[in-house]
């Protein structure tokens, strides 16, 4: 299960952006998730927490948006949801396409409680 590497990567990135007394007040991370990125958002909630489970982010939510495959034509430069797994143009039926979305992994955001507001899991 690579969720767990990427869980305490996440973890980490949230730490370098945060003093330690800070970490606490995380109340909601925020990730995309690609299509095509190969990870699972079950696998990632379920190593977070036991990566957390005695840590100041114990009480952090993850929130995942899911990024659609997504493509550009190179023949005629129309960009396009990907379906199926097709990669061609629909507009011109062209099998010349990029990736243009869909493999991303990345933390958007983070929102912190309000000082001396109780975070709950």
């Amino acid at each position: 299960m690579h969720e767990a590497a990427i869980a305490l990567n996440l973890i980490e990135a949230v730490g370098d952006r945060l003093a330690p007394e800070a970490l606490a007040r995380v109340a909601v991370i925020h990730v995309r998730i690609g299509e095509l990125s190969g990870v699972s958002a079950d696998a990632l909630e379920f190593a977070f927490r036991c990566l957390t489970a005695h840590s100041p982010l114990a009480a952090a939510r993850l929130d995942f948006e899911p990024v659609p495959l997504a493509q550009v034509c190179d023949a005629c430069g129309r960009g396009s949801p990907v379906r199926d797994l097709v990669f061609r143009c629909p507009a011109c039926g062209s099998e010349r396409t990029r990736i243009t979305g869909g493999r991303e992994l990345e933390v958007r955001s983070l929102e912190l409680a309000e000082e001396g507001e109780a975070v709950h899991a």
